[in-house]
């Protein structure tokens, strides 16, 4: 990352920091047993949990409407969290919201378990740079999100994003990673990655290029996944299906990997996530496309 692209990212991560900050103020004079019922039920409940929690990317700070989850993303949390060793692969759709729910929703979900269910997550971009911004993300929340903290005690102990690593206060231990960086020195103390997030590796000129997606599938299979303890976690991988040529495809078309399809339009050709977008809104967008 070059000095005015850091200095960018720092200057993004400053204003995130906050607004995640000034979106998550506390109730300190509920009851106990409010308190209680809604972790309880924020540990069940999945759109609860976001919506609860995550005001800041849920509500239109212009409106006030809040944009529910979609059911397909209640579905893959649910699949996530009920398979500790999962092999998936998400084809979802521009606009989905896969970051947001792969990246941070979910990890965060898992570590508020009664008994964690997440020790090391490992976030892997489309380039180093690429995933370090994204990781950045999960650490503003893990910092600086006031509910989350209320709810499940204070999270961030060190490190930092910009260095591609930092770790919470209960010893979970976050990675970043780009396409093809060597995934060597991924375990945190005696814990190896048990939760790896491939997101969006695709593009034009890497889709055109056969051999280099057949070396990159070969790398995810082999070099990645065997970060793992002898396959033991959730390795997931998420993107949007461009080309029958791609590192997505190849993951997906593999034995024993769980997959998705989310399109805009569902099998019903009804709009899939319907607390976003209207019908008229994906119609006018697919004209102009």
């Amino acid at each position: 990352m070059t000095t005015a692209q850091l200095k960018q990212a720092r200057e993004r991560w400053a204003r995130w920091k906050d607004t995640v900050y000034n979106n998550t103020a506390v109730n300190h004079y509920e009851s106990p047993a409010n308190k209680h019922a809604r972790i309880e039920r924020a540990r069940k409940d999945y759109a609860f949990f976001v919506e609860y929690y995550f005001p800041h990317y849920t509500t239109n700070p212009d409106t006030g409407e809040q944009t529910a989850c979609a059911p397909f993303h209640i579905k893959a949390a649910n699949e996530v969290k009920k398979n500790r060793n999962l092999k998936a692969g998400k084809k979802w759709h521009r606009g989905a919201a896969k970051s947001t729910h792969f990246d941070i929703f979910i990890p965060m979900w898992l570590k508020c378990q009664e008994v964690r269910d997440i020790n090391v997550m490992v976030l892997v971009g489309k380039s180093e740079e690429n995933a370090i911004t994204l990781l950045s993300d999960i650490q503003a929340e893990l910092q600086y999100n006031q509910r989350y903290a209320a709810d499940f005690g204070p999270q961030y102990s060190a490190g930092s994003w910009e260095a591609g690593k930092f770790v919470t206060a209960d010893g979970c231990a976050f990675f970043a990673r780009g396409r093809g960086q060597s995934p060597r020195g991924l375990r945190h103390r005696s814990k190896r990655p048990d939760y790896f997030i491939i997101d969006d590796w695709d593009d034009d000129e890497l889709c055109k290029n056969e051999r280099r997606v057949r070396q990159l599938t070969e790398w995810v299979k082999e070099a990645l996944f065997g970060c793992l303890d002898g396959g033991r976690g959730r390795f997931i991988m998420i993107g949007n299906l461009i080309s029958k040529n791609s590192v997505l495809k190849n993951f997906c078309d593999t034995e024993g990997v769980s997959v998705s399809q989310v399109k805009v339009w569902d099998s019903k050709g009804r709009v899939s996530w319907s607390a976003k977008w209207t019908a008229d809104e994906i119609r006018a967008m697919e004209q102009f496309m």
